[in-house]
């Protein structure tokens, strides 16, 4: 966890392991990656809705809703389904047999605004994943900055390039992307529009049942931006107090997560106990078989 001071400067404030140890932040930072979209003119440019821009941050569900806004942003650009380099998936619900379509793919928002972006800068569709693109290095420049850390690239699960940082290089880029009073003007304004499109439509992020970042964002009435990512990562940010937080679980398995996440949050009064209610089923630490007999509790 960790806190802002007023000149946007981040302490580390509660911790357990090493803050300081290098993670792959995985889809918990694409709020960052989707600065350049709107700092380059390109939301602007495209006529992106909120709805859109939550999009470019998500890790959706593949529902119908997502469906339609993808192909909605590549028209806005005249691109097609296969410009998307992300990969071919099933929806979440059609199971491993469904067909296979990129736009399935819980990414295919972040890629559409990838492409967006990269088209306005004058990149080639087929070079916006390049780490030379101009798009690409919009990205690496806007997550160093926000994160203050020395970033080391590779390629993550959607071939986009994701990024090896500090976990309190990840907590203090979302701390100053949910706080942004230290920044820029044009990168406050940017923070502000991807938070607020994040917390209004909440479902786009994750989607309408059984994801708790979605969920999260519901029961505190948009007070609170999250996001998760691959491996046991997850990030939250408080809107306007400088408080983050981002949690690794180094086997990468999400047994415990979510009960330690909401712990975390109430402990430090980021969430109330009314709050918590809603949450109640993410917060249960029983562990069922599959006859739905109580085998042990997670401590």
């Amino acid at each position: 966890m960790v806190q802002l001071d007023e000149s946007g400067s981040s302490t580390v404030i509660d911790s357990q392991g090493d803050p300081d140890q290098p993670i792959f932040a995985r889809s918990a930072m694409k709020g960052l990656q989707a600065l350049p979209l709107l700092e380059t003119g390109a939301a602007e440019a495209f006529g992106l809705s909120d709805a859109e821009i939550a999009l470019a941050c998500a890790s959706h569900s593949a529902e119908p809703q997502h469906v339609r806004l993808v192909q909605q942003m590549l028209a806005r650009g005249n691109l097609a389904e296969e410009h998307l380099g992300c990969g071919p998936t099933t929806a979440w619900d059609s199971g491993p047999a469904g067909p296979r379509r990129r736009v399935f793919h819980c990414c295919s928002g972040k890629h559409a605004s990838m492409l967006l972006a990269a088209q306005h800068l004058g990149d080639a569709p087929a070079n916006y994943l390049h780490t030379e693109s101009c798009e690409q290095q919009a990205v690496f420049g806007a997550v160093a900055d926000m994160t203050g850390a020395e970033l080391f690239g590779a390629i993550d699960g959607c071939s986009a390039p994701t990024f090896l940082m500090p976990l309190s290089g990840l907590a203090t880029g979302i701390a100053r992307l949910c706080t942004p009073a230290s920044l820029s003007p044009e990168r406050a304004a940017a923070c502000e529009r991807i938070t607020n499109a994040a917390v209004t439509n909440p479902e786009m992020i994750g989607g309408s049942r059984g994801r708790s970042d979605t969920d999260l964002m519901k029961a505190t009435s948009g007070r609170i931006f999250a996001k998760l990512g691959a491996e046991g990562v997850f990030v939250v940010g408080e809107h306007r107090t400088g408080k983050a937080l981002a949690i690794n679980i180094d086997d990468g398995s999400p047994r415990g997560f979510h009960a330690l996440c909401l712990e975390i949050l109430h402990r430090h009064q980021m969430l109330s106990a009314a709050e918590l209610v809603p949450l109640a089923s993410w917060a249960d630490r029983t562990i069922r078989n599959a006859e739905g007999t109580v085998t042990g509790r997670i401590v």
